[in-house]
């Protein structure tokens, strides 16, 4: 009775390691020293889209994000692992935003990241989310 268990268990191992791997689309892009730009503030709904008016972009260099608010520079530290994400108090300077739409990008960009819990990079986008539901995209700022 041992052999015919003991066979079928080595004829699933052979099948479960020779399971073709596929592959949809393109592979993620780095998250890690890779330069994003803020696409969608789910936190604007009528601000959607592109902000190629409004730049707003960040990096995350090891244990340290980088980036530009869309009207002020900003840094801090940040943890991943996993999926999760955390950022760190930042450090944003205090620069006079005088276009509207700018200040609420800064203003909705810095809450993004700061509610943050979790990331997820599909092909190009990178996604920033809670529990709840997705706060931003961003896109690579130098697509492959």
């Amino acid at each position: 009775m041992r052999t015919p268990i003991a066979i079928v268990f080595a004829l699933l191992s052979v099948v479960a390691c020779s399971s073709p791997q596929v592959s949809v689309g393109r592979p993620a892009a780095p998250f890690v020293g890779t330069d994003w730009k803020l696409f969608e503030l789910h936190e604007l709904p009528t601000i959607k889209g592109p902000y190629y008016q409004v730049p707003a972009t960040f990096r995350i260099d090891s244990t340290t994000v980088t980036g530009f608010t869309g009207c002020n520079r900003m840094t801090g530290p940040v943890t991943y692992f996993n999926g999760h994400i955390k950022f760190g108090a930042l450090a944003v300077t205090k620069m006079a935003c005088l276009d509207v739409n700018a200040g609420r990008v800064e203003a909705g960009f810095l809450t993004a990241l700061n509610a943050a819990e979790r990331v997820n990079v599909i092909g190009d986008t990178l996604i920033l989310s809670t529990h709840s539901g997705d706060l931003a995209r961003f896109v690579l700022t130098k697509p492959r």
